[in-house]
């Protein structure tokens, strides 16, 4: 769905989306230095290892097991080496995590928020399946939901003032 919105000239517009996590105390992806344009993968020690999207990378365990930050990044067995997945979307990823580092990103994110709160009481009042079958009748239904919730937030104005 997102390869058909950014197809389309369209922008993805939200925050990334969540892998496997780091397991705690582990080194995670994000303390590794991603390198796009070259396909590379550094490591938090300095080692670099090519990638493809959508790959799995194995960093040499003759370099991982000499390795004074072992530790902190992998609990493999001795004669492995770290390994770290990459997606295949990891380019979006990328601009998607550094997007709320700049003002206007961070901004861009904040108008998100008052459709999701929206969207997220609709949920909570609805509940995890539709009512009826057919997508007119839900339709309706998601008309009368919007229209009682527009209700109670005017009757709130109304109250506060």
């Amino acid at each position: 769905m997102t390869e058909d919105v950014l197809a389309s000239g369209g922008d993805v517009v939200c925050r990334p989306w969540r892998g496997a996590s780091a397991k705690p105390g582990l080194f995670g992806k994000r303390d590794f230095k991603v390198n796009i344009r070259d396909g590379t993968l550094t490591c938090p020690a300095g080692e670099v290892e090519p990638f493809e999207p959508g790959a799995v990378v194995q960093f040499d365990p003759e370099a991982c097991g000499p390795c004074k930050l072992r530790s902190s990044c992998t609990q493999a067995s001795s004669g492995k080496g770290r390994s770290v997945t990459m997606g295949d979307d990891e380019r979006l990823q990328q601009r998607l995590r550094s997007r709320p580092q700049s003002r206007a990103g961070r901004a861009q994110l904040r108008e998100r928020v008052g459709v999701e709160h929206r969207l997220a009481q609709l949920a909570n009042r609805q509940g995890p399946k539709a009512r009826y079958r057919g997508t007119r009748r839900n339709h309706f239904d998601l008309r009368r939901l919007s229209v009682v919730q527009n209700l109670e937030v005017a009757a709130r104005y109304l109250r506060a003032s």
